[in-house]
């Protein structure tokens, strides 16, 4: 029986004599495999709640670039004894550059021309992704990979499309090391071997960044800020292993006498049949193993090892050409792979535009027969985005993208100018908004910055104020010249959105956020559905309070938010979960309440407590459970501003305002989406009656 159109024609000796590697054929199951695997990763980054794992989509492609692009190689080694680098960078040029430089030069103009349209972009991050440095800019910058889905920027995604074109420019150079005129097997079981041993050290190193700074930092002496697993997730010495996999696959399959009999023995029946089943543990792999979920801990190494091998199985398949090999051949499939670069480009920044519209499709929600499934409003913005995203996708494709890779456009050396061109457009456009674009109130990207590290800053920059510091704001005396906002991030987003208010009144305010924590302390937790032994920063935020309070001597502390504690707890003493409500709960969390105020109060200052509005915070894939959270219960928020009117009772310093009921009145209802873009955190500048009732609360409290 003939092989398959790359196994070798010719296999003899695995040790010197030469070797004839037939033309490799177009294989249209792995398309199929990249369709399948881009509709997975669409769904993941849309949100839904049941898919957890998508981030191993990326591992898939970087491993079936690699086999593609060394079967390549490793043919033309076989019939020339050399590799024409000038050729293929020519051809990766063609192929990447064009939409890429299109599709940023686009978001750029987009996102100057209105700021604000979604999250923010900086200078840095657009650069680093037109030079292709995202993934170190990403752990440089300690960009956290979960902040993907809230605190991200349009040009994120750029960092897998980064780390690979670095090992396209390095990668021919090892096999030109290893191949260049040596016509015969035994070089490429060196170059296999070399790959196999640089995928086993890259695995390895996923393990050791997760408690240890990139190899990179240690070299060029700069500082990394990642922390964990997106040290590994974004490193490219880690990363590359999954295309070296792939690579010595490549190079296996070309050269191992023994491929004939394995194609045989797929072809079996009983192979036949089982392939469905490793199809399905694929998708399981892609549903339940994801980075930040249960399997974190042996994502690296083993997760991505076990999904990288699954691959290969895939792929050999598709060489045998049977089993699941008919629905991957699928002609929708196919075409969604072929158009997998384009689509992953365009889709992320369209997706997060959307988002920011705030649309309300108001379609029917239709129970799927025979199903517990409806169709919900973020069903019908999931094929929203979609028909946006290939509507784009199309026009790219057609016009761009496949007529230059196949020289009917930009001919020769003209492509040149014309990226030169492209990225100028880019360029200018980066540099000369760089202020309108920062300039954007965007709630989310002010959350995008460290907690802790701000809580570190705060002593150390904090004035040194003289005895007899004045009490009240120099603009309006009504006013107190010092005020301190504590609570969780919701006092952190609304002092953002005072800072005209405080300019306009002379007013000194300080933001002393701990992000996701609440008013009681430390405990195990479980927290927008996922259970932790602490919530990360809370205890150094309380550590910190005693000593800003000391330094500002704030005339006026107002307290806000505290949603942590409206979760689950394991309260000091007890062994079960309880939460707000109960009464043991509730005792133990009026006595966190009476310590936090001694601790801010601790200077004399008059305290200003608002009531908490009823939240519903978004689900963010890899970082919460799936809704809907214990948090969004309005008898746990009435409960807790129960509680807050009991400890206020008893404590003369403390003046209790409604501010829950205030943003009940909002002309747009509490949870209107451009105030409340997230369910949780108010916008101040789309609410401008709750500034002016801030305002008036705040005079109110330091009057008595």
């Amino acid at each position: 029986m003939s092989e398959t159109a790359s196994t070798a024609a010719e296999r003899r000796s695995p040790t010197g004599e030469a070797v004839q590697v037939a033309k490799p054929e177009y294989l249209p199951a792995l398309d199929g495999i990249r369709g399948l695997a881009l509709i997975i990763m669409l769904l993941y980054h849309h949100g839904v709640t049941w898919v957890t794992g998508g981030e191993l989509t990326v591992a898939m492609f970087f491993t079936l670039s690699g086999f593609l692009i060394t079967r390549l190689l490793v043919y033309e080694w076989s019939n020339s004894q050399t590799l024409a680098l000038r050729t293929f960078y020519e051809r990766r040029v063609r192929r990447l550059f064009p939409t890429s430089f299109i599709v940023l030069s686009a978001v750029v103009v987009v996102w100057t021309l209105f700021p604000g349209s979604g999250r923010r972009l900086a200078s840095g991050e657009w650069f680093s992704g037109l030079f292709y440095f995202e993934n170190f800019y990403l752990q440089a910058a300690g960009k956290d990979y979960g902040n993907l889905f809230g605190l991200g920027n349009p040009v994120q995604h750029l960092w897998s499309l980064s780390l690979e074109e670095q090992v396209y420019i390095l990668f021919p150079l090892l096999c030109l090391v290893f191949l260049k005129g040596r016509r015969h097997a035994a070089a490429a079981w060196r170059l296999f071997a070399a790959l196999a041993a640089l995928t086993a050290a890259g695995l390895v190193l996923g393990v050791v960044y997760k408690s240890h700074s990139p190899l990179w930092g240690a070299v060029t002496g700069t500082d990394i800020a990642c922390r964990g697993s997106s040290c590994s997730y974004y490193a490219l010495e880690v990363r590359s292993a999954e295309f070296f996999l792939g690579a010595a696959f490549a190079v296996l399959w070309a050269v191992w006498k023994q491929v004939p009999h394995i194609v045989e023995i797929l072809r079996r029946p009983v192979m036949r049949r089982l392939s469905w089943l490793l199809l399905a543990f694929e998708f399981w792999m892609w549903w339940e193993v994801g980075l930040r979920n249960d399997w974190r801990d042996v994502w690296f190494p083993w997760a991505v090892l076990v999904h990288g091998l699954m691959t290969l199985v895939l792929i050999a398949y598709a060489q045998a050409g049977v089993g699941m090999n008919r629905l991957l051949s699928w002609r929708p499939l196919i075409l969604m792979g072929q158009t997998t670069y384009t689509v992953y480009l365009v889709h992320w920044p369209l997706f997060m535009l959307i988002e920011s519209w705030r649309l309300d499709p108001n379609l029917p929600h239709v129970r799927v027969p025979g199903t517990s499934w409806v169709t919900v409003d973020n069903f019908w913005m999931f094929w929203f985005k979609i028909a946006f995203t290939y509507a784009l996708v199309i026009l790219i494709y057609r016009f761009i993208e496949d007529p230059v890779r196949r020289r009917e456009r930009w001919k020769g050396r003209t492509i040149y100018p014309w990226l030169i061109g492209i990225a100028l457009v880019g360029i200018v456009t980066t540099v000369a908004g760089a202020d309108r674009r920062s300039s954007a109130d965007d709630v989310m990207s002010v959350l995008d910055q460290d907690a802790l590290a701000m809580q570190e800053r705060a002593v150390a920059e904090l004035p040194v104020l003289p005895a007899d510091a004045p009490t009240r704001a120099t603009a309006d005396p009504e006013l107190p010249a010092r005020v301190l906002f504590v609570g969780d991030s919701q006092s952190w987003v609304l002092a953002s959105g005072l800072d005209d208010w405080e300019a306009a009144n002379g007013v000194f305010l300080v933001p002393s956020p701990g992000v996701g924590c609440g008013i009681g302390r430390t405990t195990p937790i479980e927290y927008l559905g996922v259970e932790q032994d602490a919530r990360p920063g809370c205890s150094e935020w309380r550590d910190a309070l005693p000593a800003i309070v000391a330094r500002l001597r704030p005339n006026l502390v107002v307290i806000v938010g505290g949603t942590a504690d409206l979760s689950n707890r394991k309260i000091p003493g007890y062994d079960d979960w309880s939460h707000i409500g109960q009464p043991d709960y509730d005792t133990w969390l009026t006595t966190e309440m009476r310590e936090f105020l001694d601790v801010v109060g601790d200077g004399g200052a008059r305290i200003l407590w608002l009531t908490s509005p009823d939240v519903d915070p978004p689900y963010i894939v890899g970082e919460t459970g799936e809704p809907p959270f214990d948090e969004a219960d309005p008898a746990r928020t009435a409960r807790y501003n129960e509680l807050i009117a009991v400890v206020a009772a008893d404590d003369p310093r403390v003046v209790v305002a409604d501010f829950a009921a205030a943003v009940r009145a909002h002309p747009g209802g509490q949870f209107e989406p451009k105030m409340r873009p997230d369910g949780a955190h108010i916008d101040l500048n789309q609410a401008p009656e709750l500034v002016e009732w801030i305002d008036a609360a705040i005079k109110d409290a330091y009057r008595e």
